[in-house]
Protein backbone atom coordinates (compact mmCIF):
# COMPACT_ATOMS: atom_id res chain seq x y z
CA UNK A 1 0.00 0.00 0.00
CA UNK A 2 0.92 3.19 -0.66
CA UNK A 3 0.75 6.06 1.85
CA UNK A 4 -1.07 9.38 1.41
CA UNK A 5 1.42 12.51 1.02
CA UNK A 6 0.35 15.80 2.17
CA UNK A 7 -0.02 18.01 4.91
CA UNK A 8 -1.84 17.11 8.45
CA UNK A 9 -4.23 19.34 10.29
CA UNK A 10 -1.83 20.88 12.74
CA UNK A 11 0.63 21.35 10.06
CA UNK A 12 -1.64 23.42 8.30
CA UNK A 13 -3.05 25.36 11.23
CA UNK A 14 0.93 26.76 12.10
CA UNK A 15 0.82 28.11 8.66
CA UNK A 16 -2.32 29.77 9.06
CA UNK A 17 -0.96 31.10 12.64
CA UNK A 18 2.10 31.88 10.98
CA UNK A 19 0.23 33.71 8.55
CA UNK A 20 -2.25 35.67 11.14
CA UNK A 21 1.15 36.74 13.20
CA UNK A 22 2.79 38.35 9.96
CA UNK A 23 -0.86 40.45 8.55
CA UNK A 24 -1.75 41.65 12.02
CA UNK A 25 2.25 43.06 12.54
CA UNK A 26 2.13 44.20 8.92
CA UNK A 27 -1.56 45.82 8.82
CA UNK A 28 -0.80 48.75 10.86
CA UNK A 29 2.08 49.70 8.94
CA UNK A 30 0.01 49.63 5.95
CA UNK A 31 -2.69 51.66 7.10
CA UNK A 32 0.08 54.44 8.22
CA UNK A 33 1.59 54.31 4.82
CA UNK A 34 -1.81 54.74 2.78
CA UNK A 35 -2.83 57.88 5.57
CA UNK A 36 0.50 59.25 4.81
CA UNK A 37 0.15 59.20 0.85
CA UNK A 38 -3.12 60.08 1.19
CA UNK A 39 -2.19 63.56 3.13
CA UNK A 40 1.20 64.24 0.60
CA UNK A 41 -1.80 63.37 -2.29
CA UNK A 42 -3.80 66.47 -0.34
CA UNK A 43 -0.99 69.11 -0.07
CA UNK A 44 -0.08 68.15 -3.56
CA UNK A 45 -3.56 68.89 -5.28
CA UNK A 46 -3.91 72.21 -2.68
CA UNK A 47 -0.89 73.40 -4.71
CA UNK A 48 -2.97 72.69 -8.25
CA UNK A 49 -5.59 74.35 -6.86
CA UNK A 50 -3.06 77.19 -5.96
CA UNK A 51 -1.88 77.36 -9.94
CA UNK A 52 -5.54 77.01 -11.14
CA UNK A 53 -6.62 80.39 -9.10
CA UNK A 54 -3.49 82.08 -10.04
CA UNK A 55 -4.40 81.48 -14.14
CA UNK A 56 -8.12 81.89 -13.32
CA UNK A 57 -6.28 85.29 -11.29
CA UNK A 58 -4.41 86.23 -14.67
CA UNK A 59 -7.03 85.86 -16.61
CA UNK A 60 -9.98 87.37 -15.17
CA UNK A 61 -8.88 89.66 -12.57
CA UNK A 62 -10.48 87.85 -9.49
CA UNK A 63 -10.25 84.83 -7.72
CA UNK A 64 -12.59 82.05 -8.18
CA UNK A 65 -15.09 81.66 -5.74
CA UNK A 66 -15.43 77.59 -6.17
CA UNK A 67 -14.01 74.88 -7.72
CA UNK A 68 -16.83 74.69 -10.45
CA UNK A 69 -15.91 78.00 -11.68
CA UNK A 70 -12.06 76.58 -11.72
CA UNK A 71 -13.62 73.41 -13.61
CA UNK A 72 -16.44 74.52 -16.00
CA UNK A 73 -14.62 77.23 -17.69
CA UNK A 74 -12.92 76.33 -21.30
CA UNK A 75 -10.50 75.30 -21.56
CA UNK A 76 -11.07 74.29 -17.39
CA UNK A 77 -8.11 75.90 -15.36
CA UNK A 78 -8.17 73.33 -12.86
CA UNK A 79 -8.03 69.31 -14.68
CA UNK A 80 -8.13 66.01 -13.20
CA UNK A 81 -11.08 64.25 -12.80
CA UNK A 82 -14.01 65.55 -10.44
CA UNK A 83 -12.93 67.71 -7.66
CA UNK A 84 -16.40 67.87 -6.04
CA UNK A 85 -16.30 63.83 -5.15
CA UNK A 86 -13.30 62.70 -2.63
CA UNK A 87 -9.98 62.26 -4.03
CA UNK A 88 -7.83 59.88 -2.03
CA UNK A 89 -9.90 60.23 0.76
CA UNK A 90 -9.97 63.77 0.91
CA UNK A 91 -12.60 66.20 0.27
CA UNK A 92 -11.94 69.49 -1.58
CA UNK A 93 -13.76 73.12 -1.64
CA UNK A 94 -13.00 76.74 -2.53
CA UNK A 95 -14.36 79.70 -0.65
CA UNK A 96 -13.70 83.28 -2.75
CA UNK A 97 -14.23 86.69 -2.89
CA UNK A 98 -13.09 88.62 -5.66
CA UNK A 99 -9.60 89.58 -4.42
CA UNK A 100 -8.86 86.20 -2.43
CA UNK A 101 -9.80 82.66 -1.73
CA UNK A 102 -8.81 79.95 0.64
CA UNK A 103 -8.76 75.79 -0.55
CA UNK A 104 -9.57 73.36 2.02
CA UNK A 105 -8.71 69.66 1.92
CA UNK A 106 -10.48 67.58 4.56
CA UNK A 107 -10.40 64.20 5.17
CA UNK A 108 -13.43 62.22 4.70
CA UNK A 109 -13.23 60.55 7.87
CA UNK A 110 -10.30 61.63 10.05
CA UNK A 111 -8.13 59.06 11.88
CA UNK A 112 -9.24 56.72 8.75
CA UNK A 113 -8.37 58.06 5.87
CA UNK A 114 -6.31 61.41 6.86
CA UNK A 115 -5.04 62.99 10.09
CA UNK A 116 -4.85 66.42 9.50
CA UNK A 117 -7.32 69.20 7.37
CA UNK A 118 -4.96 71.37 5.13
CA UNK A 119 -5.47 74.88 3.73
CA UNK A 120 -4.02 77.23 1.29
CA UNK A 121 -4.97 80.94 0.12
CA UNK A 122 -3.52 83.49 -2.42
CA UNK A 123 0.13 83.51 -0.78
CA UNK A 124 0.91 79.78 -0.98
CA UNK A 125 0.66 79.47 2.53
CA UNK A 126 -0.46 75.61 3.21
CA UNK A 127 -1.72 75.48 6.89
CA UNK A 128 -2.88 72.10 8.96
CA UNK A 129 -4.62 71.48 11.74
CA UNK A 130 -4.80 67.63 13.44
CA UNK A 131 -8.77 65.99 13.56
CA UNK A 132 -10.71 69.58 12.21
CA UNK A 133 -10.42 71.61 9.45
CA UNK A 134 -7.45 74.01 9.03
CA UNK A 135 -8.22 77.54 9.53
CA UNK A 136 -5.92 80.82 8.36
CA UNK A 137 -4.67 80.88 12.11
CA UNK A 138 -3.29 77.17 12.27
CA UNK A 139 0.11 76.37 11.84
CA UNK A 140 2.11 76.46 8.56
CA UNK A 141 3.91 73.74 7.12
CA UNK A 142 7.48 74.16 7.14
CA UNK A 143 9.23 74.45 4.35
CA UNK A 144 6.66 75.95 2.11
Amino acid sequence: MKKNQGFTLIELMIVVEIIAIIAAIAMPNYIRTRIQANEASAVASLRVILDAENSYNTQYYVYATDIASLTNEVPPFLTGGDWLTPKNGYMYRVEGAPSNFAAYATPVEFSVTGWHGFRIDATGTIRYEVGVEATEASPAISGN
